[in-house]
Formats: C-alpha cells, structure tokens, sequence
C-alpha cells in the first residue's frame, strides 16, 4: 500500500518534532516536509502535493486560514487537519466550512490524535476500494469522516458536551494536578453530579485514572488525576 504523503505546518520545532515521532508511530503514514512559514507551506503543498496537511493557525507571515484558502483556490486535492491553541469558534466555523477534516486544540491527547490518524486512513482506504459507490458507501463515508472519533473517544454522549469535556481534559495537563467532583463543579459551575459524570467519562476513555481517598472524617472520595501526561 502507499504511504499518506503528510505535510507539517507548526513554526514551533519542538511541536514540529513532536508530531514527526508521533507520524512515525504509524507505517501508514510518510513525513513529507515540515515548514514553519505560511509562505513554505504553499511552496511545499504545490511542490509535493501531499495527501494530508497537520497545519497549526498561528504562523510568523500568515495565518493555517490562509493556507486553507490557499489550498481551494487552488484546487489541493489532500486534506487538512487543523492542530492549533486557536479556539475561537469564529476560526473552527471557517475551518469547517472550508472542509477541514478535523480540527484538534492544543494541548492535544495523544490518544485524540492517534484516533484522527487512524479515522483518515480508514477514510482514505475507503475512498480507493472502488470506482463507483453505493449510498452503503457513502455512508460509511460519512460515518468514517465526521462521526468515527466521537464513537472512538467515548463522546459526544448523553450528558456529556465535547467543548466542555476537553476543558476538563486540559485541566490534568499538569501531572500533579488532582480534582474531586467537588472541586470541579466549583470551576465548571456545575453540580457535583455533571462534574462527576465528566471525570468518569475522562476515565473511561483513559486519560484520568480514579483514587480512593480516605478522609479522616466523612465518606471515602474519588481523586481524579492526567493518565496520559505528554501532550502535543
């Protein structure tokens, strides 16, 4: 099988490195190019024409915005992954709109990446198995591109809200740090009930782990703490 030819676009070198090993984790995939410049990455996306873009928003000359735009203009046949600290749902709409086929925010689990990684492999391989399509196909299409990761990452679910579950993700990006649902709700605003559904969900899907603790006085409690400490 062909590699995923993958272009990186992250003015940032250890990021840039960071996700060059991470790429290399799967066979799949061949590292390409990295530019640090929006004016490199448009040489780079003409030149090697590759069939997958990682593309941070934030760039000395320019913005991942532009580059997407860019690449419609000019008719880019890959697609493009946004992983950016840009949460600004102003940026996430366009990018969306633009056809982006995922958009992660820093700091990124590994594991929310690898599902991404493994999601457009699929996606591709779908995409060649045949010259022609039945609605199945299509669907499954669809399904593989806009809905797999949310089954893969154990969300959206009932109760639990996307935006809000990587908030209290990006909470245990510090490995010392530790929550209860009591302290939780106080920072969400939340009742300890919702607080606690999100922990639970946050290990359930393996990026906190659960503690007892056993007070001196009262009930023993769950300490909720970052399974997966390296981030992206």
């Amino acid at each position: 099988m062909d590699s995923i030819t993958t272009l990186i676009v992250e003015d940032e070198p250890m990021l840039a490195e960071i996700l060059v090993d991470t790429i290399k984790q799967f066979p799949q995939f061949e590292v390409i190019g990295i530019a640090d410049k929006l004016e490199s990455a448009k040489k780079m996306l003409r030149l090697y024409q590759p069939q997958l873009t990682l593309l941070d928003n934030f760039l000395p000359d320019g913005k991942g915005l532009d580059l997407i735009r860019h690449a419609v203009n000019t008719h880019y046949k890959g697609r493009i992954i946004f992983i950016t600290a840009d949460n600004h749902m102003d940026t996430i709409s366009e990018a969306l709109r633009m056809g982006v086929f995922d958009y992660l925010i820093k700091p990124v689990h590994y594991q929310r990446l690898q599902h991404t990684l493994e999601r457009f492999a699929r996606y591709r391989s779908s995409l060649r198995s045949s010259e022609q399509a039945s609605q199945t196909h299509v669907d499954a299409l669809f399904n593989i591109q806009a809905k797999e990761h949310a089954e893969a990452a154990g969300s959206p679910l009932r109760g639990i809200d996307e935006s809000t579950f990587n908030r209290v993700l990006q909470l245990f990006t510090d490995p010392e740090t530790v929550h209860t649902a009591d302290t939780l709700a106080r920072i969400l605003g939340s009742s300890k009930t919702t607080a606690r559904r999100y922990l639970e969900q946050g290990v359930k899907n393996d990026f906190l782990e659960a503690e007892i603790s056993y007070g001196k006085v009262g009930r023993p409690e769950r300490i909720y703490h970052g399974k997966h400490p390296a981030h992206i």
